[in-house]
């Protein structure tokens, strides 16, 4: 495959549906607790960790805001005051998904003066974030 620009990704969460008007979309960067397991008798004077438990992070979304009935608005603010986590899959252009499980756990509506007017969303994730290759 070549290259390819972002035009066209999705975002559909299991109960909320798809998130349309997308601007943006912000994979976590994953990171890992490193334990610090140094002893008086560590060797050479130098630090020895262990790699613990892996946070997937959070997935970030801007969308243009949709205040209709039946609009991201509703669906986004629905699914926020829902508190629960669902199955939230990114489709990039080129057929490869990430896969994963969170909740949203900020929802913003930036009101600027002279540009549009937008919605943020973050998904903290629970669990891990699966990534399938284009095919």
């Amino acid at each position: 495959m070549g290259d390819i620009i972002g035009h066209g990704v999705t975002l559909a969460g299991g109960t909320t549906g798809t998130v349309g008007k997308i601007l943006s979309i912000g994979i976590p960067g994953r990171t890992a607790d490193m334990i610090d397991v140094t002893a008086a008798d560590s060797a050479d004077k130098t630090c020895e960790y262990l790699v613990g438990l892996i946070d997937e992070g959070e997935i970030t979304v801007e969308v243009k805001y949709d205040g209709s009935n039946s609009g991201i608005a509703q669906k986004l603010n629905t699914a926020f005051q829902g508190r629960a986590a669902e199955s939230w899959t990114i489709t990039l252009p080129d057929s490869s998904t990430f896969v994963g499980s969170g909740a949203i756990s900020n929802l913003g509506t930036p009101i600027p003066i002279r540009d549009k007017v937008t919605q943020t969303i973050t998904i903290k994730l629970s669990g891990k974030l699966t990534y399938t290759p284009a095919s």
